[in-house]
């Protein structure tokens, strides 16, 4: 059974850290706006003002204010400022055991899926994958904060609509269920062959990138089909795929759909594309670990209650 933490209230204190990358100094102002537009309360933690090059601090701080975070029983939810890279430095030097005893609210996504996919198998926690502070909620369009609140202050049973002009599609017609599982894509893979590798057993597999060539999302994409991940899913969520075609004129390259189409869709799992999360605006955000229902005849996807 999956532990799905208590819903955030108006005047919470919520704990700001930055598990990857460093902040600028205007995206530590935008978080403060963030939650202040939600009615919370900000408590930043070190790692928020710390720098060690392409980090947030060092591997030992990052990993501390996240124990320190979920430990503060005056913290009701943790929020990360901002994805980058790092994330997956820190997975050996986590106490899972403390994290499972002290569920909390938890919000992020890019380079913290490694930690949610964490979360989810070793601590049964459910968390939340959607938009981060640093880019000021205040500036953000309204279909992006009204998924996030339906998330932060009351589990979101139901289905999860996208933004009105984003349609869906149906890749692979059918229906499946279970607790949805992965994120970023290049963060997925970098779990296959460690203690953390992501168990897709059963789960549906959501899947988002940015940036990368058409080459990589492909060699991506094979090493989960290589590795059991599409076999073992019961169905596959296709997010954003922002910024992932060829643009160079004259380079021979397949398109992302051709990609799916090859290495994604012989495997026959539902499979819905443009299910609208990920490095995008508007975006959902949505539960993950959480009992999901999806329909790909009708590119339908809901949440049920535990």
């Amino acid at each position: 059974m999956m532990i799905t933490p208590p819903p955030l209230k108006p005047g919470d204190l919520i704990g700001l850290i930055a598990p990857a990358s460093p902040a600028s100094e205007k995206e530590l102002a935008g978080a403060q706006s963030s939650l202040s537009l939600l009615g919370l309360k900000a408590r930043f933690y070190p790692s928020c003002k710390s720098t060690h090059g392409f980090l947030a601090g060092s591997d030992s701080l990052r990993a501390q204010d996240l124990m320190d975070a979920f430990q503060d029983p005056d913290i009701k939810g943790i929020f990360c400022l901002r994805g980058g890279y790092g994330c997956g430095r820190l997975l050996p030097l986590l106490d899972f055991e403390i994290i499972k005893k002290n569920p909390k609210l938890f919000l992020g996504y890019s380079d913290i899926s490694v930690l949610q996919i964490a979360f989810q198998q070793l601590c049964s926690l459910v968390s939340i994958h959607g938009t981060m502070p640093s880019i000021n909620w205040e500036k953000t369009d309204d279909f992006t904060i009204r998924t996030l609140k339906r998330c932060l202050f009351g589990f979101p049973q139901g289905p999860m609509e996208n933004p009105p002009d984003q349609k869906r599609e149906c890749l692979f017609p059918g229906r499946a269920q279970g607790p949805v599982t992965g994120g970023n894509l290049s963060l997925v893979v970098s779990t296959l062959g460690s203690a953390y590798e992501i168990d897709t057993k059963g789960k549906i597999l959501f899947l988002e990138d940015i940036d990368e060539k058409p080459y990589s999302v492909d060699r991506m994409l094979t090493a989960l089909s290589l590795a059991g991940k599409f076999r073992d899913a019961s169905g596959i969520l296709l997010g954003s795929w922002i910024n992932c075609e060829e643009t160079k004129e004259n380079t021979p390259s397949l398109t992302i759909r051709e990609i799916f189409q090859e290495v994604v869709l012989p495997w026959k799992k539902p499979t819905i594309l443009n299910f609208r999360c990920g490095h995008t605006y508007p975006q959902l955000s949505f539960p993950m670990g959480a009992l999901t229902q999806m329909d790909a005849d009708s590119c339908r996807v809901s949440f049920l209650p535990w």
